[in-house]
């Protein structure tokens, strides 16, 4: 038998025992259509590092999923991206306040609610504040809720001699105590209706008043304390405050937990005054391309274990009250993160009359610009 016709026959043989006992890598057989199941893609829009990275890959493992996760800091910032014409999401993580919005412009779909069996799960107290903020329909899940408040350093404070005012918003409003803690650097979260919200409530007025007057004079409040601020920005106080650059940042609840831990002489409030109360949700956008997979991964998240993990690791109370025996108990039990019923007067943030949302931004852009050659925010704004 000549060379070319062993050749032959040897490649014969091979193929006959690849078809067989297909090739294995890593010891997984590959290009059988038993064996191989294309991974789907779930695209996610979310406030950036909301998620534990763990409970991210285990449901990639367990659904043969990868998940496509692009982060927004700011309300402005999630619009940009959500209505960008290159992008398209399966599943977005908006604030309650934007939801009916969303729904009016059509960008979010009506959740089928026989897919989600969790609900009753849910805390009823902050299910029912969010239904009164969604249509009849359901348009989202809860996810996290929180406050926004006051991270400062205490001693820097007391130094300055304004350490009694260290749970107040008097730190941002009042002229004369915010002088002083300016010169340790005051940091504000570059989000237009959280810090309308502190103003309002620092007059005695409704985080969501739409009173003309009272939003002009909280406009007036914001013009000064921006005037007076080392910066607003969306992330910045939380690597400036932990490293003693500001002394008091304005700040999302477990953000500020979770960056000054460690440092004893850092602390986080809410505010004597008052403070809001935002619920991010999860919701499906009318052009999703993986709904079923949407759906999956909102199930995922309001499983009780994994939804303590996420608790746990963000320092943010979850939604889901079949979660609370798994989170940890000095996370449950810290009042900063889990507020008690009537401890301080909190009010949740609410979707408002665009009429009242193009007053604020007016005012909002007054208070940033005020004093500048030129000012590069935009002039409207979608929310």
């Amino acid at each position: 038998m000549n060379r070319n016709r062993l050749s032959l026959l040897g490649s014969l043989l091979l193929a006959i025992c690849l078809y067989i006992n297909p090739l294995t890598i890593n010891g997984v057989a590959a290009n059988t259509a038993d064996n191989i199941k294309a991974v789907r893609t779930l695209h996610i829009l979310n406030w950036g590092e909301y998620i534990d990275p763990a409970v991210i890959a285990d449901f990639e493992k367990q659904y043969n999923a990868h998940v496509d996760y692009s982060a927004y800091y700011s309300v402005e910032e999630f619009s940009e991206k959500l209505f960008d014409p290159a992008n398209h999401f399966d599943l977005i993580f908006p604030t309650s306040r934007v939801i009916n919005t969303l729904e009016a412009g059509n960008r979010i779909q009506a959740l089928d609610t026989r897919q989600l069996p969790r609900l009753n799960e849910l805390r009823t107290d902050i299910f029912q504040q969010y239904r009164q903020q969604d249509s009849n329909s359901l348009h989202g899940v809860p996810y996290m809720w929180g406050t926004t408040g006051l991270g400062v350093n205490v001693e820097a404070l007391q130094r300055l001699g304004i350490g009694q005012y260290k749970d107040s918003w008097a730190l941002l409003f009042d002229p004369a105590v915010r002088a002083k803690a300016a010169q340790c650097g005051i940091a504000l979260l570059n989000e237009r209706d959280e810090l309308f919200a502190a103003a309002l409530v620092y007059l005695g007025y409704s985080v969501n008043s739409s009173n003309p007057d009272e939003l002009a004079a909280a406009g007036v409040l914001l013009k000064d304390s921006v005037a007076a601020a080392t910066y607003l920005h969306a992330t910045q106080y939380r690597q400036d405050l932990p490293r003693g650059k500001v002394c008091v940042a304005v700040g999302y609840s477990g953000n500020v937990l979770a960056d000054i831990s460690g440092y004893p002489q850092l602390a986080y409030f809410i505010p004597r005054e008052g403070a809001a109360i935002w619920i991010d949700v999860m919701s499906v956008p009318t052009d999703a391309n993986a709904p079923d997979l949407a759906y999956a991964f909102i199930n995922f998240l309001m499983e009780p274990h994994n939804a303590a993990r996420n608790s746990n690791y963000l320092a943010f109370p979850t939604a889901m009250q079949s979660a609370m025996p798994f989170v940890k108990p000095e996370i449950a039990a810290n009042p900063a993160i889990f507020p008690a019923g009537g401890q301080l007067p909190l009010e949740a943030l609410v979707p408002q009359p665009r009429s009242t949302a193009r007053l604020k931004h007016r005012l909002w852009v007054t208070a940033i610009c005020s004093g500048r050659d030129w000012c590069s925010i935009p002039m409207t704004s979608f929310f």
